[in-house]
């Protein structure tokens, strides 16, 4: 007994030191309903602290996105998914946009152990806003999703 009792300390010391992020409010939203865009996670490459997706367009439309600092979390608890807080409402991100050209994918890699902390297991997406270019001053936002696991 006296030993579990110096083990408790311990335990709330290392619960009180936990990098992951807060579970925020849940997503009501649609996800993935804009056709012919996709994005996809590359097998293998999602860990605690990035993912590395694949957007691809196979329209003729110009599909526009801010880069690969502009994403968001969402972790699945009992079927619902839920944003997850930001650590950090101030980090770098540049303004620069990306273009998607017709059937020319590109790859992303986002990071986020600065502005989330590291994730612990369970089953995550990340999300993307995107556009399609219409008459200036005129775009369609659209938001992407593609999810993985972390074991």
């Amino acid at each position: 007994m006296k030993r579990a009792f110096l083990l408790f300390p311990l335990f709330l010391l290392l619960a009180a030191c936990s990098d992951a992020p807060a579970v925020g409010e849940a997503f009501d939203g649609n996800v993935n309903d804009y056709e012919g865009v996709t994005m996809t996670v590359v097998e293998g490459t999602a860990y605690p602290g990035a993912v590395t997706v694949e957007v691809l367009n196979v329209t003729e439309e110009e599909i526009d996105s801010g880069n690969a600092a502009d994403f968001g979390l969402q972790v699945e608890q009992e079927g619902q998914w839920y944003w997850l807080e930001r650590k950090k409402s101030d980090y770098v991100n540049t303004a620069e946009a990306l273009i998607y050209i017709k059937d020319e994918p590109r790859e992303l890699t986002f990071e986020w152990g600065d502005i989330y902390g590291t994730l612990e297991p369970g089953h995550y997406r990340v999300t993307k806003r995107f556009f399609e270019c219409r008459e200036p001053g005129n775009h369609l936002d659209f938001l992407l999703a593609s999810e993985f696991t972390l074991e």
